[in-house]
């Protein structure tokens, strides 16, 4: 991992579809900032994930038109629009690698899911991806601890235990972007599940609405 520097910054970083951004994607974040005293946290939206590849998505527009709404006020949030504009598969080695040039020594964690912790020795370059930053898990719905996922990770040492010592608990969130589309393709409401401005957004510019898949 990166050598200590007491000045550096402590930045979060926090990728995926983001189709919607959701009320528990910035829980998380909010977590992160006090949990890991970090001093911003950059919201990325992928232009297209590597485990979703022939998933239908909003157009990356409304992806990060919603962002923008979500974390507008917030000193700590930022978005980053560097995977879309590199297009393509969107490999988090690849942005990692982007954010050092420009954050230099500064500390870059990594915010996950604790369940994604099972397939990161099938994530592209992740050797590569360890040595440019930290990993920072959160626990999902339900887990209480990490015995099942410990049991199914296959990284080997010296990152496995590194990984473990980076596991934090926080609130649990039972909010998904899949049920937020699914509510609205079903004319249900999604207050309170999404920030308001992204609610009206996503009214005004009929997203979600009347097509599966």
């Amino acid at each position: 991992m990166m050598a200590s520097n007491p000045t550096a910054r402590r930045i979060g970083i926090v990728g995926g579809s983001f189709d919607p951004i959701h009320t528990g994607h910035l829980i998380i974040a909010q977590d992160a900032v006090e949990l890991l005293d970090l001093s911003e946290v950059i919201f990325i939206p992928a232009a297209t994930p590597p485990h979703k590849q022939h998933v239908q998505r909003v157009p990356a527009e409304h992806r990060l038109n919603m962002l923008n709404l979500a974390v507008e006020g917030d000193e700590h949030f930022t978005v980053s629009d560097l995977e879309i504009q590199r297009s393509g598969v969107s490999y988090t080695i690849d942005t990692v690698r982007q954010l050092r040039k420009t954050y230099g020594t500064d500390i870059l964690f990594l915010i996950i899911g604790s369940d994604t912790l099972v397939d990161l020795h099938n994530w592209y370059k992740i050797e590569e991806l360890l040595s440019f930053c930290e990993v920072a898990s959160f626990l999902r719905p339900g887990e209480d601890s990490m015995e099942s996922i410990v049991e199914k990770m296959q990284i080997g040492e010296p990152h496995r235990e590194k990984l473990l010592q980076n596991v934090i608990k926080s609130r649990r969130i039972e909010i998904s972007s899949t049920e937020i589309r699914m509510r609205l393709e079903e004319g249900m409401s999604i207050r309170y599940l999404v920030p308001p401005a992204v609610e009206t957004y996503i009214h005004e510019q009929g997203l979600y609405q009347g097509s599966k898949g």
